[in-house]
């Protein structure tokens, strides 16, 4: 099985309506949606916005079903350096927890320099950074080709940058592409329970100033989905 989460209806709605066979199962408190694409058994689960959504809708679904992998799907915003416009697809090489640590009087620092890790896995600390399969993510970019995605770090907020002076600064300290409310959260739960996990976005606006005007919200949702689509029809690929 593979499992599709995003945080919102509007996320999931497309690739939801592509399955067949379709049928209600639950969990937790939650509906999610069961099905088919092609030969492969599909779930798909919107959670929430933000990191405790996301959170606590991947540990439901992770301690009830063992998918063979997560697709997190959905919106997010591209940093300028990124070169990415509205409507074009991002794959996370890694999740960045961009909140989590301390301001000193030199500025941010991580939860490294707290030594404090989020999670510690056998004899493995992670702090801010969670990184995906590489072998994964190479397979899904050749997949994916036709989409031209870019590849590269993921970072996860609580607030969301809506300044340019705020965007040059998170751009600069992480040297991410895409911002977002979710995803380090559900690679910190995947890293737990030792299940892989890729992340798949379109690109709904640049990480700037705030002007929803030129937001792109409906053509980053649906590519996002539509990739996520042609990853799990040429799921064979992976194996």
């Amino acid at each position: 099985m593979i499992v599709v989460t995003a945080a919102t209806p509007f996320e999931t709605a497309w690739i939801s309506s592509q399955l067949v066979r379709r049928r209600p199962v639950a969990v937790g408190k939650f509906t999610a949606l069961r099905g088919r694409l092609g030969t492969v058994p599909v779930l798909v689960l919107h959670s929430g916005a933000g990191k405790t959504n996301a959170a606590h809708g991947a540990t439901l679904l992770l301690e009830k079903f063992r998918p063979a992998i997560v697709l997190l799907i959905g919106c997010g915003g591209a940093y300028r350096r990124s070169g990415m416009t509205p409507g074009d697809l991002a794959i996370a090489s890694e999740e960045i927890f961009g909140d989590e640590g301390v301001i000193t009087p030199q500025g941010w620092r991580s939860t490294q320099y707290m030594k404090l890790p989020l999670l510690r896995k056998g004899k493995q600390s992670f702090y801010n950074t969670f990184p995906m399969d590489r072998k994964i993510v190479n397979k899904a970019v050749k997949v994916l080709q036709g989409f031209i995605p870019q590849t590269g770090p993921f970072v996860t907020v609580s607030e969301v940058t809506g300044t340019q002076e705020k965007a040059d600064e998170m751009e600069k300290r992480f040297r991410g592409i895409c911002e977002n409310m979710e995803g380090a959260a559900v690679a910190q739960i995947c890293t737990l329970y030792g299940i892989p996990m890729l992340e798949i976005r379109g690109i709904s606006n640049l990480v700037k100033q705030r002007n929803k005007r030129e937001w792109k919200l409906s053509a980053a949702a649906r590519v996002s989905q539509e990739a996520a689509r042609d990853l799990i029809l040429h799921w064979k690929d992976f194996l």
